[in-house]
């Protein structure tokens, strides 16, 4: 109850996302003292509380009920009850994050790119035909941090981080002393409070080193809201690092043919949205057009692509994109439930009439 208290009313200060992922998607529940980085748990979290009580409920299972066709009802209201639990659970440790695939008209890609979290992306361009990427999660970004990387004995340092910040010209920085990064000719990063707003996103900052067996190869300034790979080369290989939103690839693409935005004749409400794509897989042999609309979503290999949005004056579309293999167990959860609870008060009111007709 407490947990789920907190929880609800920090969502108006940190979004209903950070708040799921604080409170109830967690082990525990940390507090931060003022200018520290120390993280001290005080309360266990949302895995920690809906693990109790799935043990407890098997356990008074085991210790209190016995296999009879008058605890069938039961049986069947509480399997469902742990079924949507574990189901959840798995949900949440096993599943890919809730993504945004953006396409260009006539675009492909074969990714799509996370809404709130970014990686600092290390990719070896040396091979014509692919490219090797290494990601390292934003978690493990920050100040003075040193991450090994497993090509070439390189390594890369972290010299500055901003979870959030902002571009702006050089000039309208309020000091020469004002602290800074600098992302381009003119460009500079300046730091901003992070941002927990659902229609904004934190977009991160960063300066970097590359060393090579303690060599320093270079020192670039990077930034989300300027993903422009930065090239470098290192032993006759040719490399890139960038700073951009976290990406989950997929083993097949998508190509935007066209986006339409139809309206009502003579207004600009909005009457359809849709996107006609060419599907990618030759490891399945498919290449196919679909049609994606409201409520028409393309489903394929676990994947589900919904209409969201458009940009650019209708020549870019927005599509959601979801992965859950477990989607049915909500379904099956439920129908246990139901049909224990009918099962459980059925014979209860079968016993109730029974008795009051031999009455």
């Amino acid at each position: 109850m407490v947990l789920v208290f907190v929880g609800t009313l920090d969502q108006v200060h940190i979004g209903v996302f950070e708040a799921e992922n604080r409170y109830f998607k967690s082990f525990f529940l940390f507090f931060t003292p003022p200018h520290t980085d120390l993280r001290i748990p005080w309360f266990p979290g949302g895995y920690i509380v809906g693990g109790l009580l799935l043990v407890n409920l098997i356990a008074a299972h085991i210790a209190r009920f016995k296999l009879s066709w008058k605890k069938a009802g039961i049986l069947l209201l509480h399997s469902g009850l742990i079924l949507l639990l574990v189901g959840q659970l798995f949900a949440d440790l096993f599943v890919d994050l809730e993504s945004q695939l953006r396409l260009d008209q006539g675009q492909t890609k074969n990714y799509s790119e996370s809404l709130y979290y970014d990686e600092l992306a290390v990719i070896d361009t040396t091979d014509p035909d692919s490219d090797r990427v290494i990601s390292i999660p934003d978690s493990r970004l920050y100040h003075g941090s040193k991450i090994d990387l497993p090509v070439d004995a390189l390594q890369v340092v972290v010299n500055e981080y901003y979870s959030n910040s902002a571009l702006i010209n050089q000039n309208q920085l309020p000091s020469t002393n004002y602290p800074h990064l600098r992302v381009g000719p003119m460009a500079v990063a300046v730091q901003l409070e992070k941002t927990y707003k659902e229609n904004e996103r934190n977009l991160p900052s960063a300066g970097v080193s590359i060393f090579q067996n303690g060599q320093l190869i270079g020192t670039w300034s990077l930034a989300a809201a300027f993903p422009r790979p930065v090239s470098f080369q290192v032993g006759g290989k040719s490399y890139q690092i960038v700073l951009r939103p976290k990406r989950f690839y997929k083993p097949f693409a998508v190509q935007l043919l066209q986006f339409r935005h139809d309206r009502y004749a003579g207004t600009d409400v909005a009457k359809n949205f849709s996107s006609r794509v060419r599907l990618l897989d030759p490891s399945k042999h498919e290449d196919r057009e679909l049609l994606i609309f409201m409520n028409n979503p393309l489903r394929y290999r676990g994947y589900t692509f919904y209409q969201a949005g458009f940009d650019n004056n209708d020549t870019t579309t927005v599509l959601q994109v979801a992965q859950n293999p477990s989607w049915l167990v909500p379904y099956i959860s439920c129908g246990l439930i139901v049909v224990g609870m009918l099962f459980q008060f059925g014979m209860h009111l079968f016993s109730f009439v029974k008795r009051r007709v031999i009455a």
